[in-house]
């Protein structure tokens, strides 16, 4: 190693540099806007907030790809990535979060924004149940579903919008909904 000036080790600015760019392979390459065929569920203009046993959150619609997350103090600007392809039938968007390295004083946001399509209420109700184990689903009668969860141990929020369609329809009377848990402000 070559000492410089006050003992500064051209070692150690090494390591600053690696580190510099190993946060570089967090970046994504991701289109600035959705794919024609991608499917949102949040529309211009649009803010939800929703509570559950988590608490609040604030979620806005910024442009067809950023959004706005708030919750207990914590206010922060994301930018999804639109899906290629269907994942899990979804063809929205979403953000992964950054490396769980990165993310030492701000929580990982991990978000989703999409449209679900289920051939019947039975599926879409079936699909509600098998994720209430991780996230406390809040939703609409008309399928605008919004799960928040908080998972401290590995400092992470899990966000996701959905809009759900039964058959191609938004559905009406979802069993287990509980509007009065969402306000949708435009």
């Amino acid at each position: 190693m070559i000492k410089l000036k006050d003992g500064f080790m051209v070692g150690a600015l090494l390591i600053v540099l690696s580190v510099s760019q190993l946060s570089g392979c967090d970046k994504r390459e991701a289109p600035a806007i959705p794919y024609p065929y991608t499917k949102l569920a949040m529309q211009p203009g649009m803010v939800i907030e929703a509570r559950n046993k988590n608490g609040t959150v604030y979620i806005e619609y910024l442009s067809p790809l950023e959004r706005r997350y708030k919750w207990n103090g914590h206010d922060e600007k994301r930018t999804l990535i639109p899906r290629k392809e269907s994942w899990l039938g979804r063809l929205g968007a979403y953000d992964p979060a950054t490396a769980y390295i990165w993310e030492i004083f701000s929580p990982r946001i991990v978000a989703n924004d999409s449209q679900i399509n289920f051939a019947t209420m039975e599926d879409a109700e079936k699909w509600l149940y098998q994720g209430s184990a991780v996230m406390d689903w809040v939703y609409t009668d008309d399928g605008l579903v919004i799960g928040f969860a908080k998972t401290s141990s590995r400092n992470q929020v899990n966000i996701d919008v959905y809009q759900f369609y039964i058959d191609g329809e938004k559905p009406s009377g979802l069993k287990g909904s509980r509007p009065e848990n969402i306000k949708v402000l435009k």
